[in-house]
């Protein structure tokens, strides 16, 4: 197992559950956004080695996200159910947490959700957002029926103890 594939797997993500690619050599992890309707709409690329400061560079940046224009693109559509609730969250790897659980979640990746408002609504399902401190989880925030805010931690970075705990406080 090469280091980013060590990495992600620390980090409790099974690459088999999902459409990600991973490149050693770069030293990057390239994970596909999907759409509503399965089709590929982005990606976000993850380069743990990076500088978290340069934010959404393409080669500089921890994390690059690249949404099709005028698509709704999300990170989590290969554990998505019809199941009641579904989670939302910012990132991949606080959805991973959600899914290792069996939860439907999604990741907006995004400091703004608001483009995905119709689209969520649609979905017809009761909507949980796991928000991180700050804006942008307060924007996150408003897109559900009940949320928590994270603030100590977010959930990629919780035990599996406090991502459980954290879940429990919808119940």
């Amino acid at each position: 197992m090469g280091d980013i594939a060590r990495h992600l797997s620390e980090r409790h993500t099974d690459v088999g559950n999902y459409s990600v690619s991973i490149d050693e050599e770069g030293g990057v992890a390239t994970f596909l956004l999907f759409d509503l309707s399965g089709a590929i709409a982005g990606y976000q690329q993850y380069r743990p080695a990076a500088d978290k400061a340069k934010k959404n560079h393409p080669r500089e940046g921890r994390y690059f996200t690249y949404k099709s224009p005028g698509r709704h693109a999300v990170f989590g559509m290969e554990s998505w159910s019809w199941s009641d609730p579904l989670y939302l969250v910012e990132g991949v790897f606080d959805c991973v947490r959600l899914h290792n659980l069996g939860l439907s979640a999604i990741a907006t990746l995004s400091n703004d959700p608001r483009p995905l408002r119709s689209w969520l609504w649609t979905t017809g399902r009761r909507l949980h957002a796991i928000c991180d401190a700050g804006v942008a989880g307060q924007k996150l925030a408003k897109f559900a029926h009940r949320h928590v805010t994270c603030t100590e931690k977010d959930l990629g970075a919780m035990t599996n103890a406090e991502v459980e705990a954290t879940v429990r406080m919808f119940c």
